[in-house]
C-alpha cells in the first residue's frame, strides 16, 4: 500500500468508497458520478495499478480542494499483494460506518448515495444493498428502452446463476419492487463496516469468485441482500452478466464450486411477480412471457434472447451483429467460460431427470410437465438441436482452440467426433478362431464402494464388445453388507466372473494381488471398482495384442466421468516416454510380468498403480510397451476419491514420492525426488559429477552486460562444477560490456563472430569450448523459480539423449517449451504464449516435468560436445526449424531430446532473437520434403489431436 496523503480518509466520513479501477485509463467518469450521488460526507480509497497511481492522486487532490470528499486516498498493491488484502487493510483504516465498494465500471446517477444510506440504516435485517444497475442509455448496444442489467441475482433449480429479469425496461413496475436475494453485485455493494471486518473480509486468491464469496459469508452472518430502485446507476461492462453468471456456472458444471451454495430462488421470485415459470428446448430456466419490448432483429434482441434462452442459433445471431472489438472478447468468453456452450448429451439427460423431480417436489407442474415432455422426446433433441448445434458452432470457429483453453472442445468432440470413424485393426468377426484368443483378465479389488457406482463398474465389463475376459474380484473385507452381496450376485451370473473375499482389510495393493491370484489369463487389466471401461475397450487391448505378440505392457487414454455419467478432463498421452512416464488407465500387463514382479506392493497405497508402471517398465525394451490412442477408460469423480483432488488423499504424495525415488535406485541414480510444483509431481534432482567439466557458450544477439541473475547463476554454476565461459556474438556488434562484480569469470573469451545464424553460431563455439558438456545460453536470459542450470548439464550426460533444454520466458508469457509435431508435417511451439501462473493446468501438467520433445529452443540447450561435433551440429540450411532438424537427425539414431523443468529461463524484454526467427518458404518446403511424414506420425503427437491456433493441443471437431 502505499503513503497516506495528508488528507487522507478521516473518522468523520458517513460513508468509505472503496474504488476498484477496472482496465488501464484513470476513473474519471465514475469518480465524477461519484460526487453528483452525493458523496459530500465521503473518503475515497482508490485501489489502481500503480502505473495509474499519479493521475488518481492529482484528481483526488482536486476533489478534496472543491470540497466534494473529506478524504482521499490512493492504493497500489505492491508487487505479489493481491489486490483483495490492500482493500481489506483499507477497510480497516476507515472511520466510517459503511463501506461502498465501487467498480469504475459503474457510474452513480445523481443522488443515488442517500437511498441506500438510509435503507440500510434502518433494515437490520439485510447485509447490503446495490443499486439498481443500468444500461447506458441509447448507443448501439442499447436502442430500445432504457434496460436493467442488475436487479438481482438468483440460483435455478440446480444452483446456476442468474440475473433477474436482465434487459427488462427500467420503466417496467417489475423493476420497481424491493427484494431479497442471497448474492449482491460486488460491483457497487454497500454493507456495514463492521459486518464486513466480523466476516474476515475478502479472502485472497479466489479471483472472479471474491465477490460472491464475500455475500456468502456476510449472508450467512447478517441476511440476505437487495436493490434499492430509487438508488440507479450504469454498469457499463455489456458483458458483465456474461462474465459473472458464466464463471459461476462453469466452476458448478465443472465440479469446482460445491452444490448447494446457492439455494434454489429463481422460481420463487418468478412465481411471486405473477409469471409463469418453464424450460426452453435447451432445458434453460426462467419466466415465461418477460415484458422486454425488444425489436426483432435488433442487438437487444439478439443479446436478451442469447441470455433468456441460450442456444447455438442465438448465439451465432449475436456473434454476427457484435462489431469485432466486442466479437474478439464474446468469442474467448464462450471458450473460457463452458457453460456458454453446449454439453454432451448424457448432460442434457441427467439435467432433465433433476428438473422433473424438482417441478414434482416444488409444485411446479407445468416445469414438471415440460421436463418430462422432453425426456420422452430426447432423441430428437439429440439429433435434431444438439448435434446441429455443435456442427454450426464448430464452423464458425468457436472451437478452434486449445483443450486448455476451452473444456468444450472436448464435448463437441465427443458428439461429433469420437465414433465418427471405426478404428484401425480388425475387428472380432477378422480374429480368426483357429488363432488363440487373446484372453484378457479385469481385476477389480474392491472395498465399501457405493452399490451403484460398483454395478455400474461391473457392467462395463459385462457389456464388452469382445467377449474372451474373466473378471477377478477381490472383494477386501467390506463392511457394507451389501457389497459382498452383490458380487456374489455377479458371480453367480456369469462362469467368466472369480470371486475371492478376503477376510482381513489389506487394502489395495493386497486386495489387488488376491484377485491378480485368480486370473487363468496371458494379460491383466486394472480397474477400479467404482470406474468403468469402455465398451470396446478390451476389444483394443485384443487387437494390439494379436497384432504385436512381443507386448508386455499397454496403456491407453482416459478421462473422468461424475456421478450423472458425463464425461469431461479427458487425458490423451503419447508413445511412452520413461522420463515422463504417464501410463495410467487402462494399464494391461503380460500376467507373467506381473508375477515376476511381485504384482502390486503394500505400503504404496495410493500410487500403487505408478510404482508398478516403473517396476515393470524399467525391464521392458521400448518395443514392448504400446500405446494404444483411444478413451477405453472412464475414472469416476466423486468426494474421496484421487480424481476430486489428491488432498483428498494426501498419503498419494508420499507414495509417489517414494516410487520415484525407489525406481532412481533401482536404476543407479544419485538422485533426490523433488517435488515439481503443484499437483501430484515429481522431478528428480541428479548429483552433479564434480569432475564435470562443462562449457558455457553465451549466444549474444546485442551489446551489453550479461543480467545480474544469469552472473549469479554463472557463479553459483563455477562452485559446482568445471566451468569455462564464451561469449559468442551472433551479431558484429553484439560484444559483451565490461562487468564486474559476482558472476563473471575473469578468464571469459570473447569469440569471433561466426556467421548470420545460430546454427553456424553455435557450431563454431562448440569447436573452440573444450568441456565434455556444453551449455548453450542467451546472453540475456535470467534464471526464473527453482532453475538449476546444473542439472540440464548433468543430465546430458546421458548416452540416449542427444540434447536437453528448458523453458522460456518473455513478458510473463511462455516463449518456448519445446517443438512438438503437428498435423501439417511441421513441428510447433506448444502453449506459447502461455501465462506463467497457468502451468501447473496446461497439457495435463506435463510442462512441470521432465519430457521429450521434437527440439528445444536454441537459447537454452544442453549437449554432450563430442557427440554435437561428431553429429554435425545443426544445419543452418533448415533456417528456423534447424534445431527440429538435428533432434530428427539424432532420433533416427536412437537419440532423444529432452526439456527439464530445472531449465526456467526469462529472456529480458530488451534482448531479441527467441521465437522470433521467420521461417522461409524455402525452408519449409525443404523440412516437408523430409520430414514431414515422420512429423505427421510422430509419437510424441497423441493421433487425436492436432496444434491449436493459440497453440495447445486441440481436437477434431
Amino acid at each position: 500500500m502505499s503513503a497516506v496523503l495528508p488528507t487522507q480518509p478521516s473518522g468523520s466520513a458517513t460513508l468509505t468508497v472503496i474504488l476498484i479501477c477496472r482496465g488501464e485509463e484513470p476513473p474519471v467518469a465514475c469518480l465524477e458520478g461519484l460526487v453528483q450521488a452525493g458523496a459530500g460526507e465521503t473518503a475515497v480509497f482508490c485501489c489502481c495499478p500503480a502505473g495509474l497511481e499519479s493521475p488518481v492522486r492529482a484528481m483526488g487532490k482536486s476533489l478534496l480542494r472543491r470540497g466534494a470528499l473529506t478524504g482521499f486516498d490512493c492504493l497500489s498493491p505492491t508487487p505479489g499483494e493481491d489486490w483483495r488484502m490492500a482493500v481489506n487493510a483499507a477497510a480497516g483504516a476507515a472511520g466510517s460506518p459503511f463501506l461502498f465498494f465501487l467498480s469504475s465500471d459503474v457510474l452513480l446517477e445523481p443522488g443515488s448515495l442517500a437511498p441506500l444510506l438510509e435503507r440500510l440504516a434502518a433494515d437490520s435485517g439485510l447485509a447490503g444493498l446495490n443499486p439498481l444497475l443500468l444500461a447506458p442509455e441509447g448507443g448501439p448496444e442499447n436502442n430500445g428502452p432504457r434496460r436493467v442489467r442488475h436487479l438481482g441475482s438468483v440460483a435455478d433449480s440446480q444452483g446456476r446463476l442468474h440475473y433477474l429479469y436482465e434487459g427488462l425496461p427500467a420503466a417496467h413496475p417489475l423493476a420497481a419492487r424491493r427484494r431479497v436475494f442471497q448474492l449482491a453485485h460486488d460491483a457497487a455493494l454497500l454493507v456495514r463496516r463492521e459486518d464486513f471486518l466480523a466476516v474476515g473480509g475478502f479472502r485472497p486468491a479466489l479471483e472472479g469468485l471474491a465477490g460472491p464469496d464475500l455475500c456468502l459469508r456476510l449472508r450467512d452472518a447478517c441476511g440476505g441482500f437487495s436493490t434499492e430502485p430509487a438508488s440507479r446507476a450504469v454498469l457499463r461492462d455489456a458483458f458483465d452478466s456474461w462474465k459473472t453468471c458464466g464463471l459461476w456456472n462453469s466452476l458448478l458444471q465443472r465440479g469446482r464450486l460445491e452444490p448447494g451454495l446457492l439455494q434454489p430462488d429463481y422460481h420463487c421470485q418468478v412465481q411471486a411477480d405473477g409469471l409463469e415459470y418453464g424450460l426452453t428446448p435447451w432445458l434453460a430456466e426462467g419466466p415465461r412471457g418477460l415484458p422486454l419490448e425488444a425489436a426483432e432483429g435488433s442487438s437487444d434482441a439478439a443479446w436478451l434472447r442469447w441470455r433468456h434462452a441460450p442456444e447455438p442459433a442465438a448465439l451465432l445471431h449475436l456473434l454476427r451483429l457484435l462489431p469485432p472489438e466486442k466479437r474478439a472478447p464474446a468469442v474467448c468468453l464462450c471458450r473460457e467460460l463452458p457453460s456458454s456452450l453446449p454439453r454432451v448429451f448424457a448432460w442434457y439427460t441427467a439435467l432433465a431427470a433433476r428438473l422433473e423431480a424438482f417441478g414434482e417436489r416444488e409444485n411446479l407442474s407445468r416445469f414438471r410437465d415440460e421436463a418430462r415432455a422432453w425426456r420422452t422426446r430426447a432423441r430428437r433433441f439429440h439429433h435434431g438441436l444438439l448435434r446441429p448445434g455443435l456442427r454450426a458452432l464448430a464452423g464458425a470457429g468457436l472451437y478452434a482452440c486449445s483443450l486448455d483453453n476451452a473444456p468444450s472442445v472436448y464435448d463437441a468432440w465427443l458428439e461429433l467426433r469420437e465414433n465418427a470413424s471405426p478404428a484401425e485393426g480388425p475387428g472380432v468377426q477378422d480374429l480368426r478362431v483357429e488363432r488363440a484368443w487373446p484372453e484378457i483378465a479385469v481385476l477389480m479389488p474392491v472395498w465399501n464402494p457405493e452399490p451403484a457406482f460398483l454395478r455400474a463398474a461391473l457392467d462395463s465389463v459385462l457389456a464388452q464388445s469382445y467377449g474372451h475376459w474373466q473378471l477377478c474380484l477381490a472383494d477386501d473385507a467390506s463392511t457394507r453388507p451389501e457389497v459382498p452381496e452383490l458380487l456374489r450376485s455377479y458371480a453367480a451370473r456369469d462362469k467368466r466372473i472369480r470371486l475371492v473375499l478376503r477376510e482381513r482389510n489389506g487394502h489395495i495393493s493386497r486386495a489387488s494381488n488376491s484377485a491378480l491370484a485368480l486370473a487363468g489369463t496371458p494379460w491383466a487389466a486394472f480397474l477400479d471398482h467404482d470406474d468403468l471401461l469402455a465398451p470396446d475397450a478390451l476389444l483394443e487391448v485384443a487387437r494390439h495384442t494379436a497384432e504385436r505378440p512381443g507386448l508386455r505392457f499397454l496403456y491407453s487414454d482416459e478421462d473422468k466421468i461424475d456421478v450423472h455419467g458425463v464425461r469431461r478432463t479427458p487425458v490423451f498421452k503419447a508413445a511412452f516416454d520413461f522420463d515422463l512416464h504417464r501410463t495410467g488407465h487402462l494399464s494391461t500387463y503380460a500376467v507373467e510380468t506381473l508375477r515376476e514382479v511381485g504384482g502390486l506392493r503394500p505400503g504404496f497405497e495410493g500410487s500403487q498403480d505408478f510404482d508398478l508402471s516403473l517396476r515393470v517398465t524399467e525391464r521392458l525394451r521400448p518395443e514392448e510397451i504400446a500405446h494404444i490412442p483411444r478413451i477405453l477408460y472412464h475414472w469416476r469423480i466423486h468426494a474421496g476419491s484421487t480424481t476430486a483432488g489428491v488432498g483428498a488423499k494426501p498419503y498419494v504424495l508420499e507414495a509417489t514420492r517414494r516410487a520415484l525415488a525407489e525406481s532412481a535406485q533401482r536404476r543407479g541414480l544419485a538422485a533426490t525426488v523433488m517435488p515439481a510444483g503443484k499437483n501430484n509431481f515429481f522431478k528428480l534432482a541428479l548429483a552433479v559429477p564434480p569432475e564435470l567439466h562443462c562449457s558455457v557458450i553465451l549466444l549474444a544477439d546485442a551489446p551489453g552486460p550479461l543480467t545480474p541473475g544469469l552472473a549469479k547463476s554463472l557463479h553459483g554454476l563455477a562452485r559446482q562444477l568445471r566451468l569455462e565461459t564464451l561469449w559468442q556474438p551472433l551479431h558484429p556488434s553484439a560484444q559483451p560490456a565490461k562487468q564486474t562484480g559476482v558472476g563473471l569469470r575473469q578468464d571469459m573469451r570473447v569469440l569471433p563472430f561466426a556467421g548470420p545464424h545460430w546454427a553456424i553460431a553455435c557450431r563454431a563455439a562448440a569447436q573452440a569450448a573444450t568441456g565434455d558438456v556444453l551449455l548453450f545460453l542467451h546472453a540475456g536470459l535470467t534464471p526464473v523459480g527453482d532453475c538449476r542450470p546444473e542439472q540440464l548439464a548433468a543430465l546430458a550426460l546421458r548416452p540416449d539423449l542427444a540434447l536437453v533444454g528448458g523453458c522460456v520466458w518473455k513478458g510473463g508469457r511462455l516463449r518456448h517449451a519445446g517443438l512438438y509435431p503437428d498435423v501439417t508435417g511441421l513441428p510447433f511451439p506448444l502453449q506459447r504464449g502461455a501465462a506463467l501462473e497457468l502451468l501447473p493446468s496446461l497439457c495435463w501438467g506435463q510442462l512441470l516435468l521432465t519430457r521429450r520433445a521434437l527440439a528445444s529452443s536454441w537459447c537454452c540447450m544442453a549437449v554432450r560436445r563430442k557427440d554435437f561435433l561428431e553429429s554435425g551440429g545443426f544445419d543452418p540450411a533448415s533456417g528456423a526449424l534447424a534445431g527440429a532438424d538435428y533432434g530428427l537427425r539424432r532420433e533416427g539414431q536412437g537419440l532423444f531430446t529432452l526439456i527439464s523443468p530445472w531449465g526456467q529461463w526469462v529472456l529480458e524484454n530488451g534482448a531479441g532473437g527467441v521465437g522470433e526467427e521467420t521461417l522461409t518458404p524455402q525452408a519449409q518446403e525443404c523440412f516437408l520434403r523430409r520430414w514431414g511424414d515422420i512429423v505427421r506420425g510422430h509419437g510424441l503427437r497423441n493421433p487425436q489431436l492436432r496444434a491449436a491456433p493459440d497453440y495447445g493441443w486441440t481436437l477434431e471437431s
